[in-house]
């Protein structure tokens, strides 16, 4: 009887032992992951925003000029063409979360309701989404190209001067329409995916009551893919820091297209690390706090219901 429980013991031992060596097998690579390429990366991105060129070599600053970087990015903030930039950035914000988020939700509804050719609309949906950016924003400006275009021709000859889209004022909205064109797929996969969720009985019961498309849309299909629309708002409020291809690939900063984002990353090109490392040190110190914020609150407008 004793041999019996001592052989269950070490085979219990043996089993508990051999799934801690596969729980930290599996373990260590996204613990070695997040070490290398998040904490490393941000502490040393931190500790850039503490350093100064000195004969071609970053530095760390004496101890009464410790937050020269930051003096300086927050005299910068009065030039003309910094403003510009958080301006342009900005406007990211509006088109992300109060213009191609709604488009997206009433698309993703027609096509949950399976609407005539809705799976056509999918693939439409869908393919700037697959597709890579740089291949996007090239094939955006060549279908616009004045000469060689098929949309660039047709608006010639609706008396529109194509060869000025890309130019002045004008490159900022080219560039918008851009946005929101590639950005309304990823918006309606995901919506779609969360309206699919959605048991059928709820809708048959509306249907049953004479619930009307709009008001079933209001009242029952955004309550129930609230958690979606909260997460992809927040993504929009993020794209205000992390837009940067679109304008660099379409009109290369130009035109008062600058961002935040593709401010850094040509900053990060040259020589002076520290400068980008501080300006995007202080939009994720101002930043993070009002996305963490707003997504509170959105959690709080409708409870999440588990189905």
């Amino acid at each position: 009887m004793e041999k019996t429980i001592d052989k269950k013991e070490k085979r219990k031992k043996r089993i508990i032992k051999g799934t801690t060596i596969f729980i930290i097998v599996m373990l260590f690579y996204p613990v070695a992951h997040f070490l290398l390429m998040w904490f490393g990366v941000n502490i040393n991105s931190i500790l850039l925003t503490f350093k100064t060129p000195v004969r071609n070599q970053l530095q760390f600053l004496k101890f009464n000029e410790l937050f020269y970087n930051y003096q300086t990015l927050l005299s910068s903030l009065k030039l003309e063409s910094y403003q510009r930039m958080f301006m342009a950035s900005g406007a990211y914000f509006i088109i992300s979360c109060f213009i191609t988020l709604p488009i997206a939700m009433f698309f993703s509804y027609f096509i949950f309701k399976k609407i005539a050719w809705n799976g056509f609309f999918k693939v439409i949906f869908f393919i700037p989404s697959i597709l890579p950016l740089v291949v996007l924003t090239f094939v955006y400006k060549m279908s616009l190209n004045a000469s060689s275009g098929f949309l660039g021709n047709l608006l010639v000859k609706m008396g529109v001067n194509a060869a000025d889209l890309f130019v002045g004022d004008n490159a900022q909205w080219m560039v918008w329409i851009f946005c929101i064109w590639a950005g309304i797929g990823y918006d309606v996969i995901l919506l779609t995916s969360g309206m699919a969720r959605i048991p059928r009985d709820i809708l048959e019961s509306c249907k049953m009551d004479g619930v009307k498309p709009m008001k079933e849309f209001l009242r029952i299909i955004v309550p129930l893919t609230w958690p979606t629309i909260t997460t992809l708002f927040v993504l929009g409020m993020m794209s205000v820091f992390n837009v940067f291809m679109q304008p660099m690939f379409i009109i290369e900063g130009r035109y008062n297209t600058m961002t935040i984002g593709l401010q850094i990353y040509q900053q990060s090109r040259g020589s002076g690390l520290q400068e980008p490392a501080t300006l995007g040190l202080f939009c994720s110190l101002v930043g993070a706090p009002i996305i963490v914020l707003v997504r509170y609150l959105l959690n709080k407008k409708y409870e999440d219901v588990s189905f």
